[in-house]
């Protein structure tokens, strides 16, 4: 008797399910409901990723490069870095004529305002490494020029010095400045206050005893100093960048400018027993009409933070110097990279020279990582920060 009720009742209920579905707004619901079931199977399938995208992605290790806007070297010299530390997992074995990275490593660029914003984001643990000029490090460590009123930044470390940068000393043909001294009582541009600039002709003026009071001082861009110059509105501008320069080139092209060398007895003394001014050399045809000159350079120096791992700063350091890579290396760009050709002895020596010249004159102490590299390969020099 209960199973001639329940099969009555089933049979009314089916009538009136049925009359339901007849209506086209139950038809829709009942739609909506049934793929919204289906979406919710789809999703408990999908949820999970495939093991084997799990197990590819447990061996990957983004690494962070700091650089500076993209349309500046900075950029370019980063890219470099990062084709020449990124491998894929399971890539195989390298080939010594071709790059080959850091295996499970994948570098990532990051543009950014420059130097001084790259202390910042390494130091905040915002990137893992960046590339900072060596006078901005020397402001950072000791919160001076742009950082003035700061902390001292003391977590940074050295992992190479990747490129150079060129100080500029750009006076006007009629200026009657032809070395460092005559820059007194003349009209002179710092770029901007607090800048690479700013700090790198402060260190110029001690050298060679000159006040700041005794020159009339303009801090603008560089751009404007320039235009400045060309109207006779100033006589010289410090500038630090690339060399060649296409900024510097445009002002040769002119006719209008020469650079004026800072090598002699007071820069020998600015530059002995630091590391942040080196000398450097502006090639003789670099700029039309601008004969070879001696003057200073700024490292770029590749930084990471305190607390990375040695073992993977370590990998890193040794991918710089690997056969297949020296094409990509910014640093040591006058360095002609070894040939197939070329003797193994001599492609020895220059991987060694490059090595040291990655390693020396820098302005804060070397990454543990990168400090094991340099030692296994016996190339530190004495004057390595301690």
């Amino acid at each position: 008797m209960d199973l001639d009720l329940w099969s009555k009742r089933g049979i009314v209920f089916g009538q009136k399910g049925a009359q339901m579905l007849a209506h086209p707004l139950s038809r829709w619901v009942a739609g909506g409901i049934g793929a919204g079931l289906l979406m919710g199977i789809v999703i408990l399938v999908y949820w999970r990723a495939p093991a084997s995208f799990e197990g590819e992605a447990a061996h990957i290790t983004f690494f962070q490069i700091g650089t500076g806007p993209s349309d500046e070297a900075y950029f370019a010299w980063g890219g470099r870095l990062a084709a020449i530390i990124s491998r894929t997992p399971n890539a195989g074995p390298c080939e010594r004529d071709a790059p080959c990275g850091v295996e499970g490593v994948l570098a990532v660029v990051k543009s950014s305002a420059g130097s001084v914003a790259n202390v910042r984001a390494v130091a905040t643990h915002h990137v893992q490494s960046a590339l900072i000029q060596s006078l901005v490090l020397d402001q950072a460590a000791h919160a001076t020029g742009a950082f003035r009123g700061e902390k001292p930044t003391k977590s940074l470390r050295a992992i190479a010095n990747i490129q150079r940068e060129t100080l500029f000393l750009v006076a006007g043909r009629a200026s009657g400045i032809a070395t460092p001294a005559d820059m007194e009582d003349k009209r002179v541009g710092f770029g901007l206050k607090g800048s690479a600039a700013d700090y790198a002709a402060q260190m110029v003026l001690r050298a060679y005893s000159i006040g700041q009071n005794k020159i009339d001082t303009t801090y603008a861009e560089p751009e404007r100093l320039s235009e400045m110059l060309l109207r006779n509105q100033l006589d010289a501008f410090f500038f630090v960048g690339h060399d060649p320069s296409a900024f510097i080139a445009d002002l040769s092209n002119r006719g209008a400018i020469d650079i004026v060398p800072i090598a002699d007895e007071q820069a020998q003394f600015l530059i002995k027993g630091q590391r942040i001014l080196t000398p450097t050399i502006i090639a003789d045809d670099a700029y039309r009409f601008i004969p070879q000159v001696s003057t200073l350079g700024v490292n770029v120096i590749w930084v990471c933070d305190m607390r990375e791992s040695a073992f993977l700063i370590r990998d890193l350091t040794e991918a710089l110097f690997y056969s297949g890579n020296r094409s990509l290396l910014p640093a040591g760009q006058s360095e002609k990279p070894g040939s197939k050709d070329t003797d193994k002895a001599i492609e020895q020596a220059e991987r060694k020279a490059l090595m040291r010249q990655a390693s020396s004159n820098l302005v804060i102490e070397l990454h543990p990582g990168a400090e094991q590299f340099y030692r296994q390969q016996n190339v530190l020099n004495a004057d390595v920060a301690p």
